[in-house]
């Protein structure tokens, strides 16, 4: 059953699709020899600016919050305006309508880095950025569509497919020219808020299809290509982390630490605070840290069959690594269940019980700070592994390194 599916699914790239071959060859002609030629004559404007980035942030947006992480990976719920908000303007990115995106985005989640991936990086960078775009899929619809049902019976989206082309027409070209009209000059929205912008965002979605699955680090799964990589993310709406969100499909998230930079993120949180968007979902802090911790023990591992570790080492590394990630684990579970209880009992407590609470959770919590400092020792002490051509050094530099750091 699933060969059969996997054979039909996969993409055959026999006919070129002249259509996106030429408006992908024509709108960054237009976009960079057009705005130049036109800034070179008529200058700039404040609102041609302002047209330029409102229109990117509205269509990276509906891509990356909207397409994305609400219609091919439900990751929350949004109300009818926004779904709306995301469809008119998603259309207006032009890359394709909802159906096709997330069918194709679906696919390539189920089978990364294989034939039936629509996008594959193995078939090199340059495919999976924008060559994939180049064939036309002729594959039938009812297979297409197979792995979409929630979407075929969303009235919205159904209504997006059939009227895609027109809201590309008026909502991407149509708008930003008219918006140029009320300062007389139209031609400048058009370029400024319609073509410039198109080809911008087309490329920073199609990073992520590349070079996020080409360079950067894989802290919680090396199981493919995907990577995360912080630079990315202020050009891709926060798209950066990307083997993150492989390992965590259904995490709204992709900067799932404060700091890292996720447009889509922050602008869920104001979504939330107007009443567009709610029952976020979010990864355990527990499974994250297990990832990573099982990451960085696979990698200790291949530094010791690198160096040539004799089997006594292997057991005495193995026992003090898994003893440090229990502990870490144990530490991290402990906080985040008395933080959870301690928010939701906190209002009907007393005075004296809150800080009784308060209390305990300090000290959950300099336990766990306390567990991550042992651990973070342990993987420094792990990384000292010498060279295999300086095995001489490993039962005496590296064992004296080990039994020096404490996990427990």
């Amino acid at each position: 059953m699933e060969s059969t599916l996997r054979s039909q699914i996969a993409r055959p790239n026999e006919h070129p699709d002249w259509v996106n071959i030429a408006f992908l060859l024509l709108t960054p002609i237009i976009a960079f020899g057009g705005t130049a030629w036109y800034v070179y004559y008529h200058g700039v404007t404040k609102l041609e600016l302002a047209n330029f980035t409102v229109m990117y942030f509205l269509t990276g947006l509906s891509i990356t919050a909207g397409y994305h992480r609400y219609f091919s990976h439900r990751t929350y719920e949004c109300s009818k305006p926004l779904q709306l908000l995301y469809l008119i303007f998603g259309a207006a990115a032009v890359q394709n309508s909802v159906l096709n995106w997330c069918s194709d985005h679906r696919y390539h989640h189920r089978y990364v880095d294989t034939n039936e991936d629509p996008y594959n990086i193995l078939r090199g960078g340059l495919y999976a950025h924008i060559g994939w775009i180049l064939y036309k899929d002729t594959r039938a619809v009812n297979i297409k569509y197979k792995n979409i049902p929630d979407l075929l019976k969303n009235p919205l989206v159904v209504w997006q497919d059939k009227w895609y082309l027109f809201i590309v027409v008026v909502a991407s070209f149509a708008l930003p020219a008219y918006i140029g009209l009320i300062e007389g000059r139209p031609v400048g929205g058009l370029l400024w808020g319609g073509f410039l912008r198109v080809v911008v965002v087309h490329h920073m979605t199609f990073f992520i299809n590349s070079l996020a699955h080409m360079w950067g680090t894989k802290p919680y799964s090396e199981k493919d290509t995907a990577r995360d990589n912080w630079w990315l993310g202020p050009f891709t709406f926060g798209e950066g982390y990307h083997n993150f969100h492989h390992k965590f499909q259904a995490d709204y998230r992709n900067g799932v630490r404060w700091y890292q930079f996720d447009l889509a993120k922050w602008w869920l949180f104001v979504m939330k605070l107007l009443g567009q968007a709610r029952h976020f979902s979010r990864t355990p802090e527990p499974l994250i840290l297990k990832a990573k911790l099982e990451v960085q023990m696979r990698h200790v591992e291949a530094r010791l069959a690198a160096a040539g570790a004799p089997e006594r080492m292997w057991q005495l590394v193995q026992g003090r690594m898994e003893m440090g990630r229990v502990r870490f684990e144990q530490a991290l579970v402990q906080y985040h269940e008395a933080k959870l209880e301690y928010t939701r009992q906190k209002d009907e407590w007393t005075k004296e019980v809150r800080r009784q609470w308060a209390e305990k959770l300090e000290f959950y919590q300099d336990d766990l700070d306390d567990a991550r400092k042992r651990w973070a020792e342990m993987i420094r002490a792990m990384n000292r592994i010498p060279h295999p051509s300086a095995q001489g050094l490993l039962s005496l530099t590296f064992v004296l390194d080990l039994l020096k750091t404490r996990v427990w």
